[in-house]
């Protein structure tokens, strides 16, 4: 049961998929993904940018942030240790299928 299946996805797959990320994602945690570009410095960096931008509590981006990187969606470093703020590769691919992207 270790095994991984092998899955084929067509677009209404993708389309499924999509419409479970879109709720299982909030507006925070979907904005924070979309902003990730590689720009930024650091965790910091983005979301008080985003926090200024949108009006958000940042507070409330660094809770979003912190359950995204749980869910090993991205990636970034410490107070101790800064790194600029990434998508990991599963971060990728769901942003991938909440932009739609190729599955049109």
């Amino acid at each position: 049961m270790g095994d991984a299946l092998p899955i084929s996805i067509d677009n209404g797959g993708v389309d499924v998929l999509r419409k479970l990320l879109l709720r299982a994602l909030n507006e925070n945690q979907r904005l924070i993904l979309e902003s990730i570009n590689g720009k930024h410095r650091s965790l910091n960096a983005l979301l008080e940018e985003l926090s200024r931008k949108k009006r958000k509590p940042l507070s409330t981006l660094k809770l979003n942030a912190r359950i995204l990187k749980e869910l090993g969606l991205i990636e970034y470093g410490t107070k101790d240790d800064p790194k600029p703020v990434r998508l990991t590769e599963e971060g990728k691919l769901v942003l991938t299928i909440l932009r739609g992207d190729g599955s049109e």
